[in-house]
């Protein structure tokens, strides 16, 4: 009526969720994994009673980065270095978004690299793999069977994304994991060797 009404809660039908939700920049998802999953049709969601309906904030920095990383080093995958189809490669963030500073979540063609869906992506964000203060690939934590195996054939290869404006974030990735390392070790320590001479 024009007239200006003062409250806290209102009732708000579900297009009227969505059109705020959009305004807001925000999609309907029916995976939020840091924004890696593209957005579907919220009418996904009412089509029937074995769906629910969840929201999940897409990350719309995802996108950009992968289309920057494409452009400034072309379709291949940072760690091992095989071109492959853009859809085979994600953004993958050096420092976690999580840890950045937002002046480092800004930093976005530093902070981040191009890794493929093949394993490297996750090899490096379970600090499986890091990346040593020349360039280099080095083993992280140790990879049982053909983890192992994979983990070998990255180990020694130089890393596209390592220049001097990323090195700060491969060393902080390559500190987060090791420190990770040495409160395992402290749950496991070696046995005690035989001090008798063999």
């Amino acid at each position: 009526m024009g007239t200006l009404n003062r409250g806290y809660f209102y009732n708000l039908d579900s297009e009227g969720a969505l059109q705020l939700l959009q305004q807001a920049g925000l999609e309907i998802t029916d995976d939020p994994d840091e924004g890696r999953q593209e957005a579907v049709s919220a009418d996904q969601y009412f089509d029937g009673p074995s769906n629910r309906w969840t929201l999940g904030a897409v990350r719309t920095e995802q996108r950009f980065l992968r289309n920057q990383q494409l452009q400034l080093r072309g379709s291949s995958c940072s760690l091992c270095g095989h071109s492959f189809p853009e859809q085979l490669l994600v953004a993958a963030h050096i420092k976690p978004r999580s840890a950045c500073s937002e002046k480092e979540r800004m930093d976005t063609r530093n902070v981040s690299m191009l890794a493929c869906l093949f394993g490297c992506d996750a090899l490096f964000e379970l600090g499986y793999v890091v990346v040593g203060e020349s360039g280099v690939i080095e083993a992280g934590k140790p990879g049982p069977g053909q983890v192992g195996d994979r983990i070998e054939g990255l180990v020694g290869r130089k890393c596209g994304a390592h220049d001097e404006r990323s090195r700060g974030y491969f060393a902080w990735h390559r500190q987060a994991h090791s420190g990770k390392l040495i409160k395992q070790s402290r749950r496991t320590p070696d046995p005690p060797q035989d001090p008798s001479p063999s």
